[in-house]
Order: C-alpha cells, then sequence, then structure tokens
C-alpha cells in the first residue's frame, strides 16, 4: 500500500497548497474505500489532512474525503484524539454538508463528547476560538 508516500507528502513542509489538497483527498478516498487499512495510521496525518481541507469551498472531492475522514475515525477514533480540535475545526468549514453527512459529523462529535463526559467536553470546547465554539454549538447542538 502507498499510503506512507501519501502521509509523507501531506507532512512535508513547504508542501505546495494544491499537492496537500490533492493528497488530502486522495487519503480521504482511500479512507472511504478501505477504513480498516488507512484508519491505522490517522495519527500520522489527521491534523494536516484537515488543515488541508478546511479552506477550500463544499464541494463533491471534499465531500468523498470527509466522508472517509468519518469511517476511518469510526474504525480507530483513539488516532484522532490528539488533533480532535483540528478535525472540529474542518467540520466547522462546512457551509453545507449534505444531510448524511452532516448527520456523520454529529455522531462523531456526539460520541467524543459523550465518551470524555459533559465537564472534559467543556474544558476541550473552552479552548477553541469563540467562532469555532459558537458554529460547532449551534450546528451540531455539542
Amino acid at each position: 500500500m502507498f499510503i506512507g508516500q501519501l502521509i509523507t507528502i501531506i507532512n512535508r513542509p513547504n508542501t505546495p497548497k494544491t499537492l496537500l489538497e490533492n493528497t488530502a483527498i486522495t487519503i480521504g478516498r482511500l479512507g472511504f474505500v478501505c477504513p480498516q487499512d488507512v484508519a491505522p495510521f490517522l495519527h500520522q496525518f489527521a491534523r494536516q489532512w484537515c488543515l488541508s481541507l478546511r479552506n477550500i469551498r463544499d464541494n463533491e472531492e471534499k465531500d468523498g474525503a470527509f466522508r472517509g475522514m468519518c469511517l476511518m475515525i469510526s474504525v480507530n477514533p483513539a488516532g484522532i484524539i490528539q488533533d480532535f480540535i483540528f478535525f472540529c475545526d474542518a467540520v466547522a468549514s462546512w457551509s453545507n454538508p449534505k444531510q448524511d453527512l452532516k448527520e456523520m459529523f454529529q455522531k462523531i462529535l456526539t460520541g467524543f463528547k459523550t465518551q470524555v463526559g459533559t465537564e472534559s467536553w467543556t474544558r476541550f470546547s473552552d479552548q477553541f476560538p469563540a467562532a469555532l465554539k459558537e458554529r460547532i454549538t449551534q450546528i451540531y447542538g455539542v
């Protein structure tokens, strides 16, 4: 499998923005098709993946990539914990996700909140910039 090469590209300093975006989309699509194979590597690329895709407009490529990320998180939730704030920020970057994708986001966010408990979630979400906290609370109810 060539996930290692994609991880190297996405984490390399000074990688051109379009290459980062395309690499993140490719990783997401691989995660959609074979989440069990890609999810174990989640901790190696999650932060840069989220940063790479947070600024692109809503489109089918972004949709497919995020569906893959959600499947990878469901297979390996521990792989996103360290960079969960970046995932929250990437989720908040969506203007209008399709309803089923929005539900996937909500399930992950609610699951994380339930797992850590309300008090820990409050401490965690208090670290968010105000706009991010407001958006996540308003749209996803967490």
